[in-house]
């Protein structure tokens, strides 16, 4: 080691020395490569030596000697990469490193062996030259993934967290939502926040792009490609940026909870996972949808029902991957005690999964101008079959013979879009229903605060960021007795409750708050006095107190 380190000195004189000023810029800029080869070199010379003179002067049989003079160059190699090219000095992660950096030697000698037979009797390649090609390859691949895998140091100072969600604004959404909330307060509070994302920008847009708003970085992952290199791109992000993360955050278990999974168990890292919903479940109830399979509840079934049954291999392949990452996670949050329920039933440990509320900023939001002679009912989510959109527009007829001036406003997009613009044509009340897609988040709550009523048919909801805010904005609410909606909307004291896709039930609900200014306004009333366990200030300090 020493040898190779006063080589190195030498050469580096040198330079100084004797060449132009320019070379010796660039000697700097390129000294962690010009050290992997020395010590790479160094190793090779060891090897040669030792099996020299292990077979030479020693008289060991050659193939023993090859093995033993193999294991020292190996162990060498490791420490000069460790502690001198890469000077990653921690000590509590040597085992694991060495471990690594032998698979990969190992991997290397298969792959050398395998690509040299392809080059020379497949390609007909001169085997000289096929293995000084292969050489440099599997050389640049190793120091790649030494660089940024095996020795790369780990930065313990200040309160860094690594927030990987599936969407970020502009996209809407709950997991969007909390997340740019993270990343606006955190850094009040002393943190750094890096944010990993997809985003629906094109490959080569987002190709070496992250954007800097005030608060964090944004790295984002074009959706526009196939899974698997999403996935990898994904992975791969997360991976360079957990040598600066004191604390890795998953916004869920697939998407992104899979590729945080993998760069957190290649390095030994813990990570912190939320969960939101079933991304199984979710999946399954699109697809059942586009093949147009009656089943029982016109093809829905609930998430209670869900856990409890067996589907296509698909939906199950998502659902093992599920509880792969939840059960592999340091800590799981939840933002209702009904999904507590759901995650334990996956097996997690009880202790392992904390229950912290949603929250919402509170700002003042002006509402959008509403025409005198209107009546608004707005409903916000996307457009997939469970968000019940379907079963608003089947009883917009009924409504409309009763309140002539009532418009649905529908906010949000999805796969559901075209058939619902197809329905409310069928049933010739599309003048009736404006589905405005996707909006900004103040120009959604705008429109919510400008409502008669806001009415939320979904089959399930972990807890509802929408609820919250049409709560802080004064806005009667209509919502379904599933998921965590019981847990924010109390029945007949701060909102009405009804039984999912009931349109029975919807509709009297919506008509009572329509006809009884009093009954909406003492909603109004109890459902602001209710927001003081769902504080934003709450949230932020219970989710310190779990992954910090």
């Amino acid at each position: 080691m020493n040898t190779a380190i006063k080589i190195y000195q030498f050469l580096k004189k040198c330079f100084k020395r004797f060449a132009p000023r320019r070379v010796s810029l660039l000697v700097e800029q390129y000294k962690i490569g010009i050290k992997y080869v020395i010590s790479g070199g160094t190793a090779a010379v060891v090897d040669l030596g030792l099996l020299f003179l292990l077979t030479e002067i020693a008289g060991i049989w050659y193939l023993l000697s090859a093995v033993m003079a193999f294991i020292c160059s190996l162990v060498i190699a490791f420490l000069l990469h460790k502690f001198w090219t890469f000077r990653e000095s921690s000590l509590h992660r040597i085992k694991k490193q060495f471990i690594f950096f032998t698979s990969i030697a190992l991997l290397n000698l298969g792959l050398n062996t395998l690509l040299l037979y392809v080059a020379v009797d497949v390609l007909n390649i001169w085997y000289m030259a096929a293995q000084f090609v292969i050489m440099g390859a599997l050389a640049f691949m190793n120091f790649v993934i030494n660089k940024t895998v095996t020795f790369r140091r780990e930065n313990k100072d200040g309160n860094n967290i690594l927030i990987a969600t599936g969407i970020y604004p502009p996209d809407i959404g709950g997991p969007a939502t909390y997340t740019k909330i993270l990343s606006e307060e955190l850094p009040k509070l002393g943190w750094e926040v890096k944010v990993v994302t997809y985003s629906d920008g094109d490959i080569k847009t987002l190709k070496h792009k992250n954007i800097k708003t005030n608060d964090a970085a944004v790295f984002q992952i074009s959706r526009k490609q196939h899974i698997f290199l999403r996935y990898f791109q994904y992975f791969w992000q997360v991976l360079k940026l957990l040598n600066w993360a004191n604390i890795v955050y998953a916004q869920g278990p697939v998407s992104e909870g899979l590729p945080t999974y993998w760069a957190c168990k290649l390095r030994g890292r813990k990570y912190v996972l939320k969960i939101v919903g079933d991304y199984a479940w979710e999946q399954m109830q699109v697809s059942r949808k586009q093949e147009n399979q009656k089943t029982e509840k016109q093809g829905f079934i609930s998430l209670d029902e869900f856990q409890n049954k067996k589907f296509d291999a698909r939906t199950e392949r998502k659902r093992r991957i599920e509880k792969l990452v939840a059960r592999n996670a340091d800590k799981v949050i939840v933002p209702s005690q009904y999904l507590k329920k759901i995650v334990k039933g996956w097996g997690v440990p009880e202790n392992k999964i904390n229950v912290i509320y949603n929250a919402v900023e509170f700002k003042s939001i002006p509402p959008v101008l509403k025409p005198a002679n209107e009546r608004w009912l707005v409903s916000v989510g996307r457009l997939v079959p469970w968000k019940g959109m379907d079963a608003l527009i089947d009883i917009m007829p009924s409504l409309v013979r009763s309140e002539p001036a009532l418009k649905l406003i529908i906010i949000g997009e999805g796969p559901e879009q075209e058939q619902l613009k197809i329905k409310s044509e069928k049933l010739k009340i599309e003048g009736q229903i404006r589905m405005l897609g996707r909006l900004e988040h103040e120009q959604t709550l705008a429109y919510i605060k400008a409502a008669d009523v806001l009415v939320l048919n979904t089959g399930y909801e972990g807890l509802s960021h929408l609820l919250l805010e049409a709560l802080h904005l004064g806005v009667p609410v209509v919502t379904t007795n599933v998921g965590g909606n019981p847990e924010v909307i109390q029945n007949g004291i701060n909102g009405l409750l009804v039984e999912y896709n009931n349109q029975t039930q919807l509709k009297e609900a919506i008509l009572r708050l329509l006809n009884s200014q009093e009954l909406a306004r003492k909603f109004v009333l109890a459902g602001r006095q209710d927001l003081t366990k769902f504080s934003q200030k709450k949230m932020i300090a219970d989710a310190i107190a779990v992954i910090n």
